[in-house]
């Protein structure tokens, strides 16, 4: 994967995505196997840290404690981001397969990579019977995708959308309407309780991978 990250880069800044937190160890990756391992599309798993869980001692776990800011989401916080197929392959089925592997690495157990103090608290891995918060930002006009295809709802109010990405779909939303006149929105896996989804099992091998086509 990490030969991949120049491609993966690449096509974020082309597609106008956000290419910060590119961790090739957190992504999944679909390729041609009869093309020489083409790179046909990918996608990204990012935690994100629960700083009111920073240890004693810690300045901002410590400042965050004093604000009072508790976190306004359930379980450990992922984002589903950077999901993109190359635009000669679209239509073909690769983000339905995409997305239903990183939604499976979600709620199986574990991100992959290095969180560098993200995810839980303590740096470990998700458990059975943890719950997980999934979230993502995306276009308005490609809800209906991440609603049929895996159950994600679009998060109506500013205040529930989790804080970490508050200010990145505000970002997002300038960004939106300036290149694609449309509306960046924030989504979250429906689990049926306040968006939160248990973790079914706890996963050994790494998030990050290939689906050979």
């Amino acid at each position: 994967l990490v030969s991949d990250l120049d491609a993966i880069r690449s096509t974020i800044l082309e597609e106008r995505m956000n290419p910060l937190g590119l961790d090739p160890a957190r992504f999944v990756v679909a390729v041609d196997d009869a093309r020489g391992g083409q790179l046909l599309g990918f996608g990204q798993l990012k935690p994100w840290a629960t700083l009111s869980d920073r240890p004693p001692g810690d300045p901002l776990g410590a400042a965050v404690r004093a604000l009072g800011l508790k976190p306004n989401w359930k379980g450990d916080l992922l984002e589903l981001s950077s999901l993109v197929v190359a635009k000669e392959r679209r239509g073909e089925g690769i983000g339905s397969l995409l997305l239903d592997r990183l939604v499976r690495d979600a709620t199986e157990g574990d991100t992959g990579g290095d969180t560098g103090g993200e995810g839980r608290a303590d740096g470990g891995p998700r458990t059975a019977g943890r719950e997980v918060t999934l979230c993502l930002l995306t276009l308005r006009s490609t809800v209906p995708f991440y609603q049929s295809r895996a159950g994600f709802k679009v998060i109506e109010k500013h205040a529930d959308i989790p804080r970490p990405l508050q200010a990145e779909r505000a970002v997002g939303n300038v960004v939106a309407a300036l290149v694609a006149r449309d509306e960046c929105v924030a989504m979250v896996l429906d689990g049926g309780d306040g968006g939160a989804v248990m973790v079914t099992r706890e996963r050994c091998d790494k998030t990050g991978g290939a689906l050979v086509m």
